[in-house]
């Protein structure tokens, strides 16, 4: 039995998602690959980012998704 589980708000990859990480305000393109990039959603307890590497923008998402643009406030 190979059941998959997904945790609440972690990366996961989901084909054809209607919310992928590309349209995500949290996620920042790779400049040099467009198709992957780094999610900056999560934060440690001392508040400071936690980067997460994105493979595939278009087909992996999470809980957290927002649509948007993100504002120097949000990101520091």
């Amino acid at each position: 039995m190979s059941a998959e589980t997904v945790v609440e708000g972690q990366l996961h990859s989901m084909e054809g998602t209607k919310k992928p990480c590309r349209s995500c305000k949290w996620e920042i393109e790779d400049p040099t690959n467009p198709a992957q990039g780094q999610c900056t959603v999560n934060r440690t307890t001392m508040g400071s980012i936690w980067k997460r590497w994105v493979r595939d923008s278009a087909n992996m998402t999470c809980s957290h998704h927002e649509e948007g643009v993100l504002s120097f406030r949000e990101h520091v």
